[in-house]
């Protein structure tokens, strides 16, 4: 069973109303599936590192930016809002869209 229809459907859940909704391209959606090694639907440090990867040799501005500089521990903390550890969906739109000023 592929993990890209699970993944999709866990982002469609209802949030809070505090959460921002959004939708991640097909792109962003195969990156995502591809690093998190353990299916748990958030990223650990070392899967956002292989996340941001696979963004930035797709050529996500981002993405390339945090690889430039080597800066994957540096952005895992800004993405990590709530501190635990972990990179939701969530987190990872919300801190590009920062990035970005959108």
């Amino acid at each position: 069973m592929s993990m890209k229809p699970v993944l999709v459907s866990l982002m469609l859940l209802p949030l809070p109303l505090s959460a921002q909704v959004f939708s991640a391209t097909d792109q962003e959606v195969d990156a995502f599936v591809a690093a998190d090694k353990n299916r748990d639907g958030v990223l650990t440090l070392r899967e956002f590192r292989t996340f941001v990867q696979a963004m930035a040799r797709s050529g996500q501005p981002t993405a390339k930016t945090i690889r430039t500089f080597g800066a994957y521990g540096f952005a895992f903390n800004i993405v990590d809002v709530n501190k635990d550890g972990l990179a939701s969906p969530e987190e990872l739109r919300s801190a590009d869209d920062d990035y970005r000023g959108d």
